[in-house]
């Protein structure tokens, strides 16, 4: 798991339930998730924490991903951890900038929607991540296209 905040320790838990060990690696000196969080992960067995470091590039074996090159931003020391997968988990800030003059976006720049997908202007459907909604998961974004696009075709049906 690359990342230390909420939506990293809570992936890096659900892994350490299926996953033999689990690897997470931070930027900073410490995880920026919750505490509670942070105390379950740190006294799970097979969850290892790198604190101080970015990731370098991968390791690819005959095709295949078998580790992650990591660099410590103390001392600058390179080593690579083997590895069967990689999660992604930074920087979950939406990019919703551009639409701003469309459609309503809340304080922290997610696109204002309801459950049906709907916006504030008629004729906008926002799926996924990038809405208000407080599950960010890759099934509630795949739940949300399907709704988006039903909305999108009862919408299209009625004008």
């Amino acid at each position: 798991m690359i990342g230390g905040g909420n939506s990293a320790l809570v992936e890096a838990m659900m892994l350490s339930e299926i996953c033999a060990e689990v690897l997470i690696v931070q930027n900073l000196p410490t995880l920026t998730g919750e505490a509670k969080m942070i105390r379950a992960l740190e006294s799970k067995a097979n969850v290892k924490i790198i604190y101080n470091t970015v990731v370098k590039g991968f390791a690819i074996t005959d095709g295949t991903l078998s580790g992650v090159k990591l660099c410590n931003t103390a001392d600058a020391a390179e080593y690579t951890e083997s590895v069967d997968g990689i999660f992604v988990a930074i920087g979950h800030a939406p990019e919703n900038k551009p639409f701003e003059n469309i459609t309503a976006l809340n304080e922290y720049g997610y696109i204002i929607a309801d459950e049906r997908c709907l916006t504030d202007t008629a004729g906008v459907f926002v799926a996924g991540d990038c809405r208000t909604k407080t599950v960010r998961q890759i099934t509630t974004a795949t739940a949300d296209g399907a709704v988006a696009a039903l909305a999108a075709c009862r919408y299209i049906d009625k004008i």
